[in-house]
């Protein structure tokens, strides 16, 4: 009786303390989830329901004729320009960022401080303050609507960011260990390719993940620089149905928005344990 009851009133403060989480959680789960249902929902429906009130929740009858819609030329090259851009720009960040964020670690020195500054503070600029001058100079070199011209935008957007989140990662990795691997014959490209990137796997793929969202959802690169139908990307294609009209559109719609989402819940998925292991040892100093 008396090793039990000591025992009980743990596992009650246990539960006393864990109540303002869960109570957080549910709060934010009731916030959040409803809207998904609802455009998962929709998706569902037929055109005339989509319009019914009161609305249903649960479709009546099932529908896929809204996912049917999407197999169009356009719809199709849609995705597959925000998955170019994302993955071309996710290839270029990295091997710019990568050794550049070395080279911004292992060479402290006064001026690199000041240019890590000044990388920061640019990185806090708005896109859209320079986007009428990278305008006006990708159609007098006729480089607009290219995909090289997209991707190396959407490179020097992130690249800030990328250069000082990596940063963070190689600061946590002994230099002791380059010391030994350089006195085994290693030059500074073997060590960064054999020792440095192994140990910073989780903060690429972190890295990765980060730079696919963004570009996966930007809107306004695509409908400033992107000028025609062609080139345009997934958020494009998800206001054009808002544009286009009303009534029969929101299955459309609703379901253009749940395969939009399904590719970044994917990856999410697939690196999750690379993605919560690189944003949690990046701040942990070695």
């Amino acid at each position: 009786m008396s090793i039990t009851t000591p025992r009980r009133k743990r596992h009650l403060g246990n539960f006393v303390r864990a109540i303002p989480a869960w109570a957080y959680i549910i709060l934010s789960a009731a916030v959040v989830l409803p809207p998904v249902a609802w455009i998962v929902s929709t998706s569902l429906k037929t055109a005339g329901n989509t319009l019914e009130f009161p609305p249903r929740w649960i479709p009546d009858p099932f529908s896929a004729e809204g996912y049917l819609g999407l197999l169009t030329s356009t719809n199709v090259r849609f995705f597959a320009n925000s998955l170019i851009y994302a993955v071309g720009s996710i290839v270029l960040a990295l091997a710019i960022c990568i050794p550049a964020a070395y080279v911004a670690t292992r060479y402290r020195s006064r001026r690199m401080e000041t240019l890590m500054t000044g990388i920061l503070v640019l990185s806090m600029v708005p896109a859209i303050v320079v986007f009428i001058a990278l305008y006006s100079m990708f159609v007098k070199t006729a480089l607009i609507n290219t995909y090289p011209m997209m991707i190396i935008v959407y490179t020097a957007i992130i690249c800030g960011q990328t250069i000082l989140f990596l940063r963070n990662f190689i600061e946590n990795i002994p230099v002791e260990i380059e010391e030994a691997a350089a006195i085994d014959g290693c030059s500074r490209m073997q060590i960064l390719w054999r020792i440095i990137l192994p140990l910073i796997r989780p903060g690429i793929a972190a890295v990765a993940i980060f730079i696919f969202v963004f570009v996966w959802n930007d809107f306004l690169v695509g409908t400033v620089l992107a000028t025609t139908e062609d080139m345009k990307t997934v958020q494009n294609g998800i206001v054009r149905y808002i544009t286009t009209g009303f009534g029969s559109f929101w299955g459309l719609f609703a379901a253009f928005i749940v395969v939009a989402f399904i590719p970044v819940l994917s990856i999410f998925l697939a690196f999750q344990r690379w993605f919560v292991a690189g944003m949690t040892s990046g701040g942990v100093k070695g």
